[in-house]
């Protein structure tokens, strides 16, 4: 029986699985052979962060592309089981590239699967993920699928469970994690510009609601000495 202090996603031979913090749980080969692999992961946008892609508690799945899900977990072991300069940085990128997929490949009863919902909303996803250093707006995002802003809000509330502005500086932060370990000489003024906020105190403000930190300290966490 394991006990895990953090959130886990484990795969064996096509199902998933999330445990949240606590769960006991055993696990037994139906038959041989038999290989489970696991990533798990913790920190304070964590729960939110799952629970935005409808995962609300522990729970089993069958994914639909397990390769893809095989290969990015096989990346995220791999990169820490070698441990070079600036693999937190690369391991918090595949983790999240891990829990979209997790969100785009997991089955689901509903008609239209996660996957189709996904690909349907990825032009803007695209565009966000171009764009992000520049001013977004929401007739930016609809003219992506030519459709009017207020079915565009209501398209990614069902798609990824989050208000569109509420992704963008979801994915600014995470740049911005990126930067503040890369270039440990950028003044926080830089970074503000670098990953499209307006203001250096708006940006800290949203830094640390999403990661309870201020970004100095969290540079000063991730630097090596």
């Amino acid at each position: 029986m394991l006990e895990i202090e953090g959130r886990t996603i484990s795969l064996s031979k096509g199902q998933g699985m999330i445990l949240y913090p606590g769960i006991p749980h055993r696990y037994f080969p139906i038959m041989e052979p038999w290989t489970v692999q696991w990533v798990e992961f913790n920190g304070n946008f964590a729960a939110p962060f799952l629970q935005s892609l409808d995962f609300h508690e522990s729970t089993v799945f069958f994914i639909t592309k397990p390769e893809i899900f095989q290969a990015r977990i096989n990346e995220i072991n791999h990169l820490f089981s070698i441990r070079k300069h600036g693999s937190s940085y690369d391991g918090s990128q595949l983790l999240y590239g891990l829990l979209l997929d997790l969100f785009r490949y997991h089955s689901s009863s509903d008609t239209r699967s996660n996957h189709e919902q996904y690909e349907h909303l990825k032009p803007v996803i695209d565009f966000i993920e171009n764009h992000f250093d520049q001013p977004i707006t929401l007739q930016n995002l609809a003219n992506q699928l030519a459709v009017t802003p207020h079915y565009m809000c209501v398209l990614f509330q069902q798609t990824i469970g989050a208000r569109p502005f509420e992704y963008i500086n979801r994915f600014r932060i995470q740049r911005a994690k990126e930067y503040l370990q890369q270039f440990p000489e950028w003044e926080i003024q830089t970074i503000t510009r670098k990953v499209g906020f307006e203001s250096p105190s708006y940006f800290i403000k949203v830094f640390k609601k999403n990661e309870g930190i201020t970004p100095n300290d969290f540079r000063k966490m991730h630097t090596i000495r």
